[in-house]
């Protein structure tokens, strides 16, 4: 039942890709990098899948642009770069100074390795500091197009209602899909998209928009609460 569900969310996500723009997702090909509403590299995901955390995405892809145009988006000038121009730059997302450390970490690791693709390791990400599982998940799919399915709360709460089963932690929304769809790197980012999207427009904690939802017609939350 979870497979056949997850494949009709997919077929729906795919219907109403202008729906998923409006949220920030560009539907994309596979190994696009513009899912991430248009960004231009693996370096610029990164990047802001760092400065996104207890952030508005606006403010952030506002500054990953301002970066892009200093060329820190390159590791090596990024690693070169003094804490202090990197808070002139940055200054106006939460916790910007600390990012700021991070990001500069983040990069001399990275230059070390020699290149990027040899950052694309789960246990690796997660063993640095500003790297959960949703960032490393996150950073895996978009930045290296590799099959692993983020957990997020957006994931928790759309999928305990559409599928009308309680989901109590974010890591359950990654076994769940991993273990009920192939591991398709297009797919993982057009369900993840999807996913918050809709969380971001109509599944709020309180006063779900249920009668706008592109998923009220396959969700049992809906179901249930729709007389």
């Amino acid at each position: 039942m979870v497979r056949k569900i997850l494949d009709t969310l997919l077929k729906i996500f795919e219907n109403n890709k202008s729906i998923l723009k409006e949220k920030g997702w560009i539907v994309s090909s596979e190994t696009s990098y513009e899912w991430w509403d248009g960004l231009k590299s693996a370096e610029e995901i990164i990047i802001s899948a760092i400065l996104v955390q207890m952030s508005r995405w606006e403010i952030v892809k506002s500054k990953v642009e301002e970066m892009r145009s200093k060329g820190l988006t390159d590791f090596y000038k990024l690693c070169n770069t003094t804490e202090q121009e990197l808070y002139d730059v940055l200054k106006g997302i939460n916790f910007y100074k600390t990012k700021v450390k991070r990001l500069i970490n983040l990069s001399k690791i990275i230059i070390n390795l020699g290149s990027v693709e040899k950052f694309y390791n789960r246990n690796l990400l997660l063993s640095i500091d500003g790297i959960g599982e949703e960032t490393a998940d996150s950073i895996l799919l978009f930045a290296g197009h590799k099959p692993n399915f983020p957990p997020s709360e957006y994931g928790k709460r759309v999928l305990s209602r559409v599928l009308g089963i309680s989901i109590k932690k974010k890591n359950e929304v990654k076994r769940l899909v991993e273990e009920n769809l192939e591991r398709n790197v297009y797919e993982y980012k057009l369900l993840h998209a999807g996913i918050v999207t809709v969380g971001r427009a109509f599944c709020f904690i309180e006063n779900p928009k249920c009668e706008d939802c592109i998923l009220k017609k396959v969700c049992k939350y809906y179901r249930e609460n729709s007389s």
